[in-house]
């Protein structure tokens, strides 16, 4: 299954009751139901809340508190042949405004690090690095209209 995050697409594999790959890299979890539409996650020691609610292809979670907005982007694993966002290509969570521009081409990033913002329902929402590298592309200046599908920022992985 292919999910979007915040501009940001992930493959996950289910490997097994407790067991998934994201993004190629493996998570032993297991989750219980706890009523409906919540649950309880493991990752180990680690215990965790959850709330989950799906309306087609769109998946609002809280987690923690923490809340998430997922897009079921396709239920096919990555190598289908199905177009999807590149590895370092971020594009609009939703359609907005682009409040700030924090890179240029050139730059160096780090993982997590912010690159761009778009505000949106008068939410902002950061782009940030996927992985370290270089801002290999940036098609937006502050003040642009976006919206989900074209790579607003592309990083390319640092060698």
């Amino acid at each position: 299954m292919r999910l979007k995050v915040a501009g940001h697409v992930h493959n996950i594999v289910r490997r097994s009751e407790g067991a998934l790959d994201v993004d190629g890299i493996r998570v032993d979890a297991s989750v219980t139901a706890a009523g409906p539409a919540r649950f309880e996650g493991r990752n180990g020691e680690r215990r965790r809340r959850t709330f989950v609610v799906r309306d087609g292809d769109h998946v609002f979670a809280q987690v923690d508190g923490r809340e998430y907005r997922l897009h079921v982007v396709s239920r096919v694993a990555e190598g289908s042949g199905e177009h999807a966002a590149a590895p370092g290509e971020l594009e609009a969570p939703m359609p907005g405004r682009v409040t700030r521009v924090a890179v240029s081409v050139g730059d160096v990033v780090k993982r997590g690090q912010e690159l761009i913002v778009v505000e949106a329902m008068k939410m902002e929402n950061a782009l940030v690095a996927p992985m370290d590298g270089v801002v290999k592309s940036l098609a937006v200046k502050v003040g642009d209209m976006v919206a989900p599908g074209p790579a607003l920022v592309v990083v390319e992985a640092a060698p």
